[in-house]
C-alpha cells in the first residue's frame, strides 16, 4: 500500500450494501414491466423472489435456458434448466463437447452473474424458463426481456424514488465507513469515487451512509474527485467519451462544460479549484490527471463488479484491485461451525474410499503376478461392490457439505472438490478481497499485504514457505 497514490470506490454493493428489501423493488417492478411485455399475468404474478435461490459465480446459458455454476477449469459441476436442478447425464450432454472438452462459455449465448444487482435477473430468467418450457418466446428472447425489464426499474424510477423517500429500509448503515475513508486522505493518499449512479441518486446514498440530510454536501469532502454516470466498463477503456462537471446546487446536479475554454490541461490543483470536483463520464485518462498518477499501478480500486471493476481495471490499466465479497461473512463462519462435525465425515468416507480402490488394485496386481485373470476372480465381484458403495457414501457426504453452504449451490469459492469459476476471478483479477469496503478500516494505509505461498499436489502444505 506504501505504492499506492490515490485510493478509488465504487458506490453500489461497495460503499453502500443493501437488503433484501432493496431487490424486492427490481423483482416487483421487473415483474409489472414484463406483464407489459405480453408475457402471462398470471403466471409472472406467481414469481417469488428467493435471496438463497442464485448466488454470484453462476452463469447463465441464454439458449438453453440453463443456469450454471462451473469449477476452474470451466467443468460444469451443477445446472439447473429454470428452477430444475438437470442429472449428470443431462448435464454432461449439453456441456461435453464430442472430444470430450468443455464449451468456453464465452459469446451471446452466455451471462455471468457478476453481481449481487444479477440475482433479480436469475430469479426472473429461472421462473420465466418454467412457463416458456410450455410454449412462447425463445429463452434468449426471455432473457433479453427480463434484462430489459431490470434496466427499466433502476432508469424510471420504481428504485431510487422509493430509496429517496426512506433509504434506511433499503441500504445498510455502516458506521466504519466515514473512518475508513478519512484514514486514507489523512496518510497522504487521494481519494475517489467512480459509480456509474447519477448525481441525483449518488447524493441520496451517501448522504444516508454519512448521517446527513440529502441538501447536505458533506460526503463530497471526504473525496478528491468523484465521478459520477461512469459508464463502466467503458470508462476504463480507450474510447472517446466527454466528461462534464457537475453543478450540484441542486439535488438533482445539472451538468456543465468545462468553465476553462478551450480547455487545454485537465487535472492538478488548479483545475478542480477552478471546476469542481464532481463529475459526469469520461474516461480513466482525465481521471489520472485529476489524481496526478503516473500509472495505473499507483491506483488502489475497491468494487464488487468483476468484470466492470476487477477484470477490465486490471487488465486494461493495471489497477491495482479489491474486490467486495458480502457473501464471505456468512461461508467463514460456516466454515469454522462445520470444522468438525461434516468435514471429518468427508474426510473419513474419502479415506474409506481410497482403501476400497486399493483393494481392488492389489487383488488386481496379485491375480497379474500369478498369471490369473482379474475379471474371472471369484473377489472381484465384492471388491468392487465395496468400491461403488464407498464412491457412493463419498458422494453423499461431499453433497451434505454442499448444501450445508447452500441448498443449491454449494460454496461460492468451491465446487465440488476444485476451486470454483467465481474462486479462480477472484485469484486472477483481485489484489486484495473482503467482505464489506469499511474492513480497510483495520489495516495500516501503508501495509504490505502478501499472498499466501503457491502449491503443487506433490508439496506437503504443513511446511513453511520458502
Amino acid at each position: 500500500m506504501a505504492n499506492i497514490e490515490a485510493v478509488g470506490f465504487d458506490m453500489d454493493y461497495t460503499l453502500a450494501q443493501y437488503n433484501e428489501a432493496f431487490d424486492m423493488l427490481a423483482f416487483e417492478g421487473a415483474k409489472d414491466k414484463l406483464i407489459d411485455m405480453g408475457y402471462p399475468e398470471e403466471a409472472i404474478r406467481t414469481f417469488k423472489f428467493d435471496p438463497l435461490q442464485h448466488t454470484r459465480g453462476l452463469v447463465i446459458d441464454k439458449r438453453r435456458g440453463n443456469i450454471l455454476k462451473m469449477d476452474r477449469h470451466k467443468y460444469v459441476r451443477r445446472a439447473y434448466h429454470g428452477t430444475r436442478e438437470l442429472s449428470r447425464s443431462e448435464r454432461k450432454a449439453q456441456y461435453i463437447l464430442d472430444a470430450g472438452a468443455t464449451p468456453t462459455f464465452v459469446g451471446n449465448d452466455y451471462v455471468n452473474v457478476d453481481s449481487l444487482f444479477q440475482l433479480v435477473d436469475a430469479s426472473l430468467f429461472a421462473q420465466l424458463v418454467d412457463v416458456l418450457d410450455e410454449g412462447g418466446p425463445s429463452y434468449a428472447q426471455a432473457f433479453r426481456d427480463v434484462r430489459h425489464a431490470v434496466d427499466l426499474c433502476h432508469q424510471d424510477g420504481v428504485i431510487k424514488d422509493q430509496v429517496a423517500i426512506e433509504p434506511s429500509k433499503y441500504i445498510v448503515p455502516d458506521d466504519n465507513l466515514v473512518p475508513m475513508l478519512t484514514q486514507y486522505r489523512l496518510a497522504g493518499k487521494k481519494v475517489f469515487l467512480l459509480t456509474n449512479s447519477l448525481f441525483d441518486y449518488t447524493n441520496v446514498v451517501m448522504n444516508f451512509l454519512v448521517g446527513k440530510d440529502v441538501n447536505n454536501r458533506d460526503w463530497v469532502d471526504l473525496f478528491d474527485v468523484v465521478v459520477v454516470g461512469a459508464g463502466k466498463p467503458a470508462f476504463l477503456g480507450d474510447g472517446r467519451r466527454d466528461m462534464l462537471r457537475v453543478d450540484a446546487a441542486t439535488n438533482m446536479g445539472t451538468l456543465h462544460n468545462f468553465v476553462g475554454k478551450p480547455v487545454s490541461e485537465v487535472g492538478g490543483p488548479a483545475f478542480l479549484q477552478r471546476e469542481g470536483k464532481i463529475f459526469q463520464s469520461g474516461t480513466w485518462k482525465e481521471l489520472h490527471e485529476m489524481l496526478e498518477v503516473g500509472s495505473g499501478s499507483e491506483v488502489l480500486y475497491v468494487g464488487d463488479h468483476m468484470y466492470g471493476d476487477m477484470i477490465r481495471s486490471k487488465r486494461s490499466l493495471g489497477w491495482r484491485t479489491t474486490l467486495i465479497v458480502p457473501e464471505l461473512e456468512p461461508e467463514l463462519v460456516l466454515d469454522a461451525q462445520l470444522d468438525l462435525p461434516l468435514r471429518h465425515v468427508v474426510a473419513e468416507k474419502e479415506k474409506e474410499c481410497e482403501e476400497a480402490e486399493l483393494a481392488v488394485q492389489e487383488l488386481r496386481l496379485s491375480l497379474l503376478a500369478q498369471g490369473l485373470d482379474f475379471l474371472e476372480s471369484d473377489e472381484r465381484e465384492a471388491l468392487e461392490r465395496a468400491q461403488e458403495e464407498s464412491r457412493e457414501a463419498l458422494k453423499e457426504a461431499r453433497d451434505a457439505l454442499h448444501r450445508a453452504y447452500h441448498p443449491h449451490w454449494g460454496p461460492l469459492f468451491r465446487s465440488g472438490n476444485q476451486a470454483s469459476r467465481f474462486a479462480k476471478q477472484v485469484v486472477d483479477y483481485s489484489c486484495i478481497y473482503t467482505s464489506r469496503a469499511s474492513n480497510l478500516l483495520a489495516t495500516s494505509p501503508s501495509r504490505t499485504f502478501r499472498p499466501p505461498s503457491d502449491f503443487m499436489p506433490h508439496d506437503d502444505d504443513e511446511r513453511p514457505p520458502m
